[in-house]
């Protein structure tokens, strides 16, 4: 059993968020001089995690220092411990945590990143890689969708407040993903009145192949009688059973499919059964077109 000092601990609890950074970093430390400074750069490098980690490395070294375990000389970083030997100990410490978020322990609610990126050139892209950001890591909003919808066992809900002719080709391709048996439904705004600005011009495109393909479409736009005004919707949410969502910025359309930086949360768990009941109560208001 591995026993550690209350300073062992304090670095851990320090460290914990950026656990495997930490660890790979404090298991090449402890093999270099402690006289010598050391930089984020440096010690990624040694511990061969690539560029873009330097932001998490940085992370690493700020904390190190706030807890007494390293000191920033103006050169770099050098070791303050009050025993190098501990390094070792400190780092298969950091790396067992790493391996319990990583692969037994899982939260009531699971969540990542996904995102829609401009066009190249995109800045954006290029200013995330100099955080340090793994930008391949963050799911593309229409993988994600497919990801979604390929593993629904009994239900899918897409729903978009706005939708053109370019999504609504997608939305079919979208559905076809689904697996046979899934019930399949389409939430949109406006129906009710073709000359409304924000009429979803896509649906008349696709109505025919929804109907003959089972596709349920309610329209969640009520009128507030006798007050003026309406009751609907701004939400973008893909749902898949009652467990998995997505919720985000992204309409089903060629702005948001093509052109604009869209982002959002897939997630599963408690937080996407949050998302389900609020979709229940959603298809109990809206009126089923078909």
């Amino acid at each position: 059993m591995l026993h550690l000092s209350a300073f062992e601990k304090s670095v851990l609890e320090a460290l914990a968020g950026r656990a495997g950074t930490a660890s790979k970093m404090l298991s090449v430390w402890a093999s270099m001089s402690t006289t010598v400074p050391q930089t984020a750069r440096s010690l990624t490098s040694a511990a061969q995690l690539g560029l873009t980690e330097e932001r998490g490395a940085r992370e690493v070294l700020v904390a190190a220092c706030r807890v007494g375990l390293a000191v920033d000389s103006g050169a770099g970083y050098v070791l303050a411990a009050p025993s190098p030997s501990m390094l070792p100990r400190i780092s298969l410490a950091l790396a067992a945590i790493e391996h319990y978020k990583a692969s037994i322990h899982a939260d009531a609610t699971t969540a990542h990143v996904v995102l829609t990126k401009p066009p190249r050139p995109c800045v954006l892209e290029d200013n995330l890689a100099a955080l340090g950001w793994k930008t391949a890591e963050l799911e593309p909003t229409e993988h994600a969708f497919k990801r979604l919808v390929q593993t629904a066992l009994t239900r899918v809900v897409v729903m978009t407040p706005f939708f053109d002719v370019t999504g609504a080709l997608w939305l079919k391709e979208l559905f076809t993903d689904v697996p046979s048996g899934v019930q399949k439904i389409l939430v949109l705004r406006s129906l009710e009145d073709s000359t409304r600005a924000d009429y979803p011009r896509g649906f008349d495109t696709i109505a025919p192949w929804l109907a003959s393909t089972q596709v349920e479409v309610y329209n969640y736009s009520i009128s507030r009688y006798p007050s003026a005004g309406r009751e609907t919707f701004h939400a973008k949410v893909v749902l898949c059973d009652d467990d998995t969502a997505y919720v985000g910025s992204a309409n089903v359309n060629a702005a948001s499919l093509e052109h604009s930086m869209e982002m959002g949360v897939a997630m599963k768990g408690r937080g996407a059964r949050d998302v389900a009941a609020v979709i229940l109560a959603v298809l109990s208001s809206a009126t089923r077109m078909f």
